[in-house]
């Protein structure tokens, strides 16, 4: 069910899943009738109530020495996940320059990480704008436009918020000239053609301390980040060389 899925992504298992939608059904109910509806032991009812009721999703009142059970409006689930971003926010955000110092401590090495499924394209595109007014280039295959739409709404935003501009070199295809080309000044691109990308499925943002590879088909998704300055540089220069002899 798809409405329990999507519960689930934001926090909530199967059977709280379960429980909240049976709840919101009935209304206003005791434990045994919720669940009756759910058909799950009432003693497991009333655990997974109470923690519906610590994540705030359900509310309890006593009627005549009797618990009843209400489910809270949907749309107050947009405040619990807002108020739950905002307090990790809080929590962690004195303690980013700690951790970042604790970083530079460390030993300077390449380091490699991977993201996988759609998620982790992601989580894997948002490294590109972690840093305010850079220009990243990229190697665009037009084969991966079609997984694009997952993330690339919230991540063509942060660019822009960013002021991460892009020089992207891509196949000339009809869909390329009319999904980026097109809309070049309005995204912070600039796009030029070469044939060098034909064939490829995966995409190659050269950032200025490293690499990273999205690659997209129907069988996997896969982001690799190469964090490692002197690839990127000389990535950089191969790039610079491309784009000039690439077409307008």
């Amino acid at each position: 069910m798809e409405i329990e899925s999507s519960l689930e992504q934001i926090g909530l298992s199967r059977n709280e899943a379960f429980v909240y939608i049976n709840t919101l059904k009935l209304g206003t109910a005791k434990a045994s009738e919720i669940a009756k509806k759910s058909k799950v032991k009432r003693e497991a009812c009333y655990y997974i109530l109470k923690l519906l009721m610590e994540k705030g999703f359900i509310s309890e009142v006593i009627k005549s020495g009797v618990k009843y059970y209400s489910a809270i409006e949907p749309k107050r689930i947009m405040q619990i996940i807002e108020e739950e971003k905002k307090d990790k926010e809080e929590a962690i955000k004195p303690f980013i320059s700690e951790l970042e110092l604790l970083q530079r401590t460390s030993l300077i090495k390449p380091k490699i990480e991977f993201y996988e499924g759609l998620e982790g394209l992601k989580t894997a595109a948002s490294i590109m704008v972690m840093r305010k007014n850079q220009i990243i280039d990229c190697y665009f295959p037009h084969k991966i436009l079609k997984y694009v739409p997952y993330f690339h709404p919230q991540f063509r935003r942060r660019r822009r918020e960013m002021n991460v501009r892009l020089r992207v070199i891509v196949e000339k295809t009809n869909e390329t000239i009319e999904d980026l080309k097109k809309h070049d000044q309005e995204e912070f691109r600039q796009t030029r053609f070469s044939e060098i990308v034909s064939g490829m499925d995966s995409a190659y943002y050269i950032l200025s301390d490293g690499i990273l590879i999205l690659k997209a088909n129907d069988k996997e998704q896969l982001g690799i980040y190469l964090k490692e300055e002197s690839t990127a540089k000389l990535q950089k220069r191969i790039f610079d060389l491309l784009w000039k002899l690439a077409k307008k």
